[in-house]
């Protein structure tokens, strides 16, 4: 008897196997040989909707749980969770077949970027690919997406005829820089901590190893109300930095590293805190001039950054040599490349002169 009521409780069908919930109750009544007729009797159903239970036709609620409970002494919880799991399945498979019909979606998608930068995963099946690309943008459906990208991510800037560029693949990137902004604790943003921490971020410029300078810089923001991300650029996407507020206390300031050289970092970097400092809450994109929004405000945004790190005061005509320039750079505590990218900027210099001063970076899977 107890060894009967032990298998009983043990009943655990293979759901690799079992269609619907339906195919439990069979296997039951067929193990304590109950007629359906019998079956619906003791259910207190009429015979149609026990057919319909067993088709999965109608769904198993907490009543009929309780009642399977009673009847085929099964627990509650199975019946709920095998009815879960299997409307689940439903879900699931439905939207495979809808996903699969969308999969030119795919190649609106800087697909091969954002699986080469490891934001998403590469799938061979479409219906999955789809997903993850849904799950990338936080949205739930392909059509959701256009709506989300009208509202949420119209980019305004002129357009470029020396560069190619893509409004996706913009977008992609700033999502990519929200994504990962997510992941950084903020203090609320405070204007005045971050006017007072200007010094401090400078010296930063004379740390060589990005693994360095990279975590102190991060935190110090942090401390201020900014996230500050670094992540590459998709195809056609010809951005160097970004400005997005993520809401009334935290704003985002995104590099993508686009020239590779610690003077164009730190231009950029302190381009994008003067847009977070002096300008109103708005999304500030940079990349080629043609890409200016307002060239007022990317004029006082290159003004400020200029002046941060390397004062109106100090006359660069006078430094000659590679030494002259090393020994001007430690005296005002900048990097030696920031210097000379300065210079060939104010065209004191020629743009090939002088670079080996400079430090280079590149992404890890260049």
């Amino acid at each position: 008897m107890n060894e009967a009521m032990n298998k009983k409780h043990r009943f655990q069908p293979d759901w690799r196997h079992t269609i619907t919930p339906g195919a439990s109750i069979i296997e039951r009544m067929n193990d304590i040989a109950l007629s359906k007729a019998d079956f619906a009797i003791n259910m207190g159903y009429s015979l149609k909707h026990i057919h319909q239970l067993i088709k999965a036709q109608a769904r198993i609620t907490e009543d009929t749980a309780l009642k399977l409970e009673k009847v085929l002494d099964i627990p509650v919880s199975f019946w709920m969770n095998a009815e879960k799991n299997y409307r689940q399945a439903c879900a699931k498979q439905a939207e495979k077949q809808n996903l699969s019909e969308k999969a030119d979606w795919l190649k609106q998608l800087p697909l091969k970027s954002m699986i080469k930068f490891n934001w998403i995963k590469k799938f061979s099946d479409k219906s999955l690919q789809i997903e993850a690309c849904l799950k990338f943008y936080g949205v739930a459906s392909v059509d959701a997406w256009h709506q989300a990208q009208t509202k949420n991510y119209k980019v305004a800037f002129k357009s470029s005829t020396k560069f190619s560029k893509d409004d996706i693949a913009i977008q992609t990137w700033l999502k990519q820089g929200e994504r990962e902004a997510q992941k950084i604790d903020c203090n609320p943003f405070d204007k005045n901590k971050l006017s007072n921490s200007l010094d401090e971020l400078r010296k930063l410029t004379i740390v060589k190893n990005p693994h360095d300078f990279m975590p102190k810089l991060t935190k110090l923001c942090a401390k201020c109300g900014i996230a500050v991300v670094f992540t590459p650029t998709p195809e056609k996407c010809p951005m160097s930095g970004a400005t997005k507020w993520l809401s009334k206390d935290k704003v985002l300031l995104l590099l993508s590293l686009r020239h590779k050289t610690n003077d164009y970092l730190w231009f950029a970097f302190f381009h994008e805190i003067a847009h977070i400092i002096k300008h109103k809450k708005q999304l500030f994109l940079e990349g080629e001039k043609d890409f200016a929004i307002d060239a007022k405000l990317e004029k006082e945004a290159d003004d400020f950054s200029a002046d941060v790190l390397i004062a109106k005061e100090h006359d660069l005509h006078s430094l000659k040599t590679k030494k002259d320039i090393i020994t001007f750079a430690k005296k005002i505590k900048i990097a030696h490349g920031i210097v000379v990218g300065r210079m060939q900027h104010k065209e004191i210099i020629p743009w090939s002169c002088f670079n080996d001063l400079k430090i280079k970076y590149q992404w890890i899977d260049e």
